[in-house]
C-alpha cells in the first residue's frame, strides 16, 4: 500500500495546517493518487485559509501494476549532470542488493524477515516479478512517462463545480457533495476558495470525469 507522512505548515496567512507527503505511492491500491500525480498535486497542500499551495520537494516511489511501471522520481527537474548520475548509481546498488537479499530468503524459506531493522514484504517470486526501475527527474517527466502508458480515454480529465455563494455553511455543503460525486466516481478533489467564488475540480480518467458530468447532467 501507499505510504505516506504527516506534515505540519505554516502559511504567510498565519494558518497552522497538516498535509500528507508520500514516499511511495502505489496505484495498485490507490487508483486516485494517478491523477493527482497527473494533476501535478502529489505532495502538495493547499491553505484551508488562503488557499495558497505548500509543497514538498522530496522524492517518491511510483508504482502502477498495471502498466507495469515503477519509478523513483527524483523532485527537482533541473538536478544537475553529477547529481543525476550519483542518484542512478546509489539506486542501482539499491536495487540489486534488494533482489539478491530476496532470492536468498527465498532460499532460506524466509520470504519475510529483519534486515537491519527494516522488514522485507516481498518473496523472491515477487522481486523477479518486478519491472525495471526507471528513475525520472520532476513530475513532468513522470507524466509523460505515465501517459505514454495511458489509452486516451484513461489520460488525465477535469471538472470544475462552482458556487457564488459567499456562506461558509453553503460553500461547506457544497464541497460536501462534489467531494461525494468523487468519491463515487473514484476522482480527487483540489478546492479554490476566492472570495467571489468557491471552485471545486474534479480530477481523475477522461472516462470517470465523463461519467461523473453524466451523473450531474441526469440529476438535473
Amino acid at each position: 500500500m501507499s505510504r505516506s507522512t504527516t506534515h505540519t505548515f505554516t502559511c504567510p496567512c498565519g494558518q497552522v495546517f497538516n498535509g500528507q507527503a508520500y514516499e511511495y505511492v502505489n496505484v495498485a491500491d490507490d487508483a486516485h493518487l494517478r491523477y493527482v500525480v497527473l494533476a501535478g498535486l502529489i505532495n502538495v497542500s493547499t491553505c484551508p485559509n488562503c488557499g495558497r499551495r505548500a509543497a514538498i520537494s522530496m522524492p517518491f516511489v511510483y508504482s502502477d501494476p498495471a502498466y507495469n511501471l515503477l519509478a523513483y522520481v527524483h523532485p527537482r527537474a533541473d538536478a544537475p549532470e553529477d547529481a543525476r548520475l550519483l542518484i542512478l548509481e546509489k539506486l542501482r546498488d539499491v536495487y540489486m542488493d534488494a533482489t539478491k537479499l530476496h532470492e536468498q530468503q527465498d532460499k532460506a524459506g524466509e520470504s519475510s524477515g529483519n534486515n537491519g531493522g527494516r522488514v522485507v514484504s516481498l518473496s523472491a517470486s515477487e522481486a523477479k516479478d518486478m519491472p525495471p526501475l526507471k528513475v525520472v527527474f520532476g513530475l513532468e517527466q513522470l507524466s509523460e512517462l505515465i501517459n505514454n502508458e495511458l489509452s486516451p480515454e484513461d489520460r488525465l480529465g477535469r471538472l470544475a463545480l462552482s458556487t457564488q455563494s459567499r456562506s461558509e455553511a453553503e460553500r461547506g455543503q457544497f464541497h460536501d457533495i462534489t467531494r461525494k460525486l468523487a468519491t463515487e466516481m473514484g476522482c480527487c478533489i483540489e478546492v479554490e476558495d476566492m472570495p467571489d467564488e468557491y471552485t471545486v475540480w474534479l480530477y481523475g480518467s477522461r472516462r470517470q470525469v465523463g461519467a461523473l458530468m453524466r451523473e450531474l447532467a441526469t440529476r438535473g
